[in-house]
């Protein structure tokens, strides 16, 4: 559930060199249940030096001796954060976790934690000296951000050494909200960035993709554009703070309500490989919600069956009248009385 998010990992040995990584979900009671992604990742040769491994923020790190457990390393239990959202209604503590290799074990080294607001600001700062002992180590710690606004924020984790030089360093964006700080505006787009910080870039263009009935072609051709994940992730934000303010071609919607239409729509109205929210009888539906009134009729000697949709509080009534034009379940709008859509006073002829 997203209250409790199934997480689990996998490490493998590969050479240098620049991969496509994808992962794949299957539901074993329901095959038809699938979800996958798939994104660039280069594994890179060791740098001169002293470095760093990428930044682990993480729900819980603790001490465990289970060396089959997915998540063990160097003696700790790593359980990672995949939504990198924390607060006080879910975690209150962020656990990080970095790598470092090539150290001196005789020197001492400085090892400083930032939190960093979108302005550049540090906002909280900690740091300890330590000398490892070793060529490679490990650098764990804490920090209770339940006194932070809700917000985006940089986390860095930086090595000095001891001439205050900085030697390696380790960044990741993260998330906080905390509602008895700051009461959370649905207008505000840092709150709808937080709702997306666990989508994938691939999930964030399907998003987008099945959010195009609100979009204007400016926007969508906006978004073609873009090419990061963060970017991305920005724009899908703003764009369902701009819709939830209603300014959108169909009025206001929650992006809650609006996806569990397009959920719906795929449930219902699936056809020949096609997601019901890509069919006509999905775009209204997800556009004006569940009619009030469906008239089914069924094939009757040489006339196809069709369907016919009212709804009572549209434009004082309004209908829309769908045909199975080929026989493959998929339901073609053929007539609306609907402003903007599509209308056919000679709908009929498409029955024979």
């Amino acid at each position: 559930t997203s209250r409790f998010p199934f997480v689990t990992q996998a490490g493998y040995a590969v050479p240098f060199g620049d991969y496509t990584l994808e992962v794949v979900a299957n539901d074993s009671l329901a095959p038809s249940r699938r979800d996958s992604v798939s994104f660039n990742i280069s594994a890179n040769a060791y740098p001169a030096g002293a470095w760093c491994s990428d930044l682990e923020l993480c729900s819980t790190i603790k001490s465990s001796q289970k060396r089959d457990d997915p998540f063990f390393k160097n003696s700790l239990e790593v359980v990672p954060n995949p939504t990198l959202v924390f607060g006080v209604t879910a975690r209150p503590v962020v656990f990080h976790y970095v790598e470092l290799y090539n150290l001196d074990p005789v020197k001492t080294y400085t090892v400083k934690q930032l939190i960093i607001d979108p302005d550049g600001e540090v906002i909280r700062e900690a740091s300890k000296t330590r000398n490892f002992g070793a060529r490679d180590a490990i650098e764990v710690g804490t920090t209770n951000v339940t006194s932070i606004f809700s917000g985006r924020y940089q986390f860095h984790v930086l090595v000095l050494d001891d001439s205050s030089q900085e030697i390696a360093k380790a960044e990741k964006t993260f998330y906080v909200y905390n509602p008895h700080l700051q009461v959370p505006s649905l207008t505000d787009p840092v709150f709808q960035e937080m709702e997306l910080a666990g989508l994938s870039e691939e999930r964030l263009t399907e998003e987008f993709q099945q959010a195009r009935y609100l979009a204007t072609e400016g926007e969508i051709e906006a978004f073609a554009e873009i090419i990061s994940e963060d970017e991305k992730r920005k724009f899908l934000a703003e764009f369902w703070v701009n819709v939830e303010n209603g300014e959108s071609r169909h009025g206001p919607i929650s992006r809650a309500d609006y996806l569990e239409r397009v959920e719906k729509t795929n449930e219902r109205y699936p056809s020949m490989g096609k997601k019901g929210w890509r069919s006509d009888r999905g775009r209204i539906y997800i556009l004006y919600g569940p009619p009030d009134e469906i008239d089914r009729y069924p094939s009757a000697g040489e006339s196809k069956p069709y369907e016919i949709w009212r709804y009572h509080s549209i434009e004082s009534g309004v209908e829309f009248i769908y045909i199975n034009r080929w026989g493959f379940g998929d339901y073609e709008l053929v007539h609306s009385t609907k402003r903007d859509e599509l209308r056919n006073e000679q709908w009929q002829s498409y029955l024979r």
